[in-house]
């Protein structure tokens, strides 16, 4: 496969508090693909299949800095995306000729400190569809470009200090809206959520500096329940697990060590889904790392 692109930007002061982006992209990607093939049980002959596939497409994007104070600033955003619809082995006889997905991006956010400065917080609120959504049709075992999905949500992220020597991190994500609202044959349901899409997720972490040479920290991650590709009829449920981080920095000031302890619990949990199956996330793992200043 090969491809090039161009992108060009611009940042316009509008105002004395408003500015605006505005930038344009261009890709043009190519792929060939080959596939050779014998008969079962046999030393020939081989078949050789080829497939070639060419896409160029611009993309869009605009957006719009509101910064009224130094501590706070508002933003919106609009852009458009695609991918193609084969790369890689991917590439075949039933989406050579299908032309890539498009997508869609809105969103609106804030980034605000606290006079201090000891503490950011960023928000944001977003709406994503996926238009012409790519779709296998079993009728013809084609790659089709017939679905549609949108989902909306929430984001937060917050990073400050208790105290000089305690720092804490979070970030979360809601999205109550996901919802096919075009559905094909033998895939998801029409008005249903769509599969691997939690409602909650997020992670929470702590440091804390005991001495100028030892530091510790904890921190969570989780995720509300989905269903696997398809929507299938069976779900898995929610997960938290739990990280632990210690580290000594030693006298000479280049020589740090840092341990880490993940999934303290060894929680068993499904990670990545699949219509019949799934596969488990991570279990405790320990980590010793050094890190040497020249």
């Amino acid at each position: 496969s090969k491809g090039i692109g161009a992108y060009a930007q611009d940042l316009v002061q509008i105002a004395p508090d408003w500015k605006l982006l505005a930038g344009l992209r261009y890709d043009s990607l190519r792929g060939d693909y080959d596939s050779f093939a014998i008969p079962t049980a046999a030393a020939g002959p081989v078949t050789t299949s080829t497939y070639k596939m060419k896409v160029s497409e611009v993309s869009k994007r605009v957006g719009v800095l509101y910064q009224p104070t130094p501590l706070h600033s508002f933003h919106f955003s609009a852009a458009n995306s695609f991918n193609t619809s084969g790369d890689a082995y991917s590439l075949g006889a039933t989406n050579a000729n299908t032309p890539p997905e498009q997508a869609i991006n809105i969103e609106f956010g804030a980034k605000i400190d606290s006079d201090d400065r000891q503490w950011t917080t960023r928000y944001a609120v977003f709406r994503s569809t996926k238009l012409h959504e790519r779709n296998t049709d079993p009728t013809v075992n084609l790659t089709t470009l017939s679905g549609k999905r949108h989902v909306a949500g929430f984001e937060f992220d917050i990073a400050g200090r208790i105290t000089p020597a305690w720092e804490v991190f979070g970030s979360y994500m809601w999205m109550p809206v996901a919802k096919i609202d075009s559905a094909v044959t033998g895939g998801e349901a029409l008005g249903a959520r769509p599969s691997l899409m939690p409602e909650h997720s997020g992670t929470a972490w702590t440091t804390y500096q005991i001495t100028p040479k030892i530091r510790v920290g904890a921190g969570l991650n989780f995720r509300s329940s989905q269903t696997p590709n398809r929507n299938p009829g069976w779900s898995v449920p929610s997960w938290i697990t739990a990280d632990l981080m210690a580290e000594y920095k030693f006298d000479f000031d280049k020589l740090t060590l840092k341990a880490n302890l993940s999934n303290v619990t060894n929680k068993l949990y499904a990670d990545q889904l699949y219509t019949g199956h799934y596969i488990a996330g991570a279990g405790r793992i320990f980590q010793l790392t050094a890190n040497l200043k020249f």
